[in-house]
């Protein structure tokens, strides 16, 4: 009896392998390997609030525990990927990344470290403020400096009223 009662507890938790991961419905699934060329398909991988990731599945694994022992009722906790790991944080410093490159690291000297290997976008309602390797975009809303309209709807004073515009900024 005490072999069954300590397979059972050591059945409990453990690290497998997952993929087929579904992330389109209200919880994301996969497929988790809890043997040896054991699969169970539909397996509920759980999120913190607010996060959420769909990891690469060459090499994912996750923890998977059986809810009071219950090995029909199985959940994971969330994915990771030791080939993809980000890796080389300062002690404090937190960091999101995808498998392309693309991360943001918070830095704990309060620095934000954002890097895009296409653009960085920020959109506020109707305005949209974009960062590309191609310069900077903004569109809708105004553009101000110290409280000044800087936009295209800008004018400026000192110029005799009449047809002509001014020059293009220097």
């Amino acid at each position: 009896m005490e072999k069954d009662v300590a397979d059972k507890v050591r059945g409990m938790v453990r690290r497998a392998t997952i993929r087929n991961v579904k992330d389109d419905g209200q919880t994301q699934t996969a497929s988790v390997e809890v043997a040896d060329g054991v699969w169970r398909d539909d397996i509920e991988i759980m999120h913190p609030y607010g996060m959420a990731a769909n990891p690469p599945e060459d090499g994912a694994l996750v923890l998977l525990l059986a809810v009071a022992g219950d090995e029909g009722d199985l959940v994971a906790l969330p994915a990771g990927n030791p080939s993809r790991r980000m890796g080389k944080l300062n002690p404090g410093d937190s960091g999101l990344y995808n498998e392309a490159g693309d991360k943001v690291i918070v830095r704990r000297d309060g620095v934000i470290e954002i890097a895009a290997g296409a653009s960085v976008q920020v959109v506020v309602g109707g305005v949209s403020f974009t960062v590309s390797p191609a310069g900077v975009d903004i569109e809708g809303g105004y553009v101000r400096h110290n409280g000044k309209d800087i936009g295209d709807t800008h004018k400026h004073g000192g110029v005799t009223p009449g047809g002509a515009l001014t020059d293009v900024p220097a």
